[in-house]
């Protein structure tokens, strides 16, 4: 139903206001749907020693029934990558996304206050390997 590419330009330009500024080291996942239209992407950049940024869009929430969120985490927790953290971003006043992301396993660490605008904190959010329920150890 949905194939696994490594993200484009093209595919990043789909994800509208969650794009992230693209860095020498942004990598990623995008879903594609049989007609090749992304579906979901999701990019890490900022990568470290141990850990990346990480910034997801979903077009079509059934991509996480069929093996994105797989996909994603065994990406960034590979051997080959050697990460063990993702951490996340996410303005408070996105609501769906703060929700999501708790969702799938993210626990919130701080909030920058009014971090994004006036009003609106930043949520800070990692994702350890040892607890990832999506992670099959390679």
């Amino acid at each position: 139903m949905f194939s696994f590419v490594a993200s484009t330009v093209q595919h990043i330009d789909c994800m509208g206001e969650a794009r992230p500024n693209i860095c020498e080291d942004t990598k990623g996942i995008t879903a594609l749907d049989g007609d090749n239209v992304p579906q979901a992407v999701c990019v890490f950049d900022s990568w470290s020693h141990n850990s990346c940024i990480i910034h997801i869009w979903i077009n079509n929430p059934f991509v996480l029934k069929h093996g994105f969120a797989e996909e994603v985490f065994n990406f960034v927790f590979s051997e080959e990558s050697g990460r063990t953290k993702i951490i996340g971003i996410t303005p408070s006043d996105n609501l769906k996304a703060v929700k999501f992301i708790k969702n799938i396993g993210f626990k919130e660490v701080y909030r920058i206050s009014d971090g994004y605008k006036v009003g609106v904190d930043y949520v800070v959010t990692e994702m350890n390997k040892d607890k990832c329920r999506y992670y099959n150890n390679g």
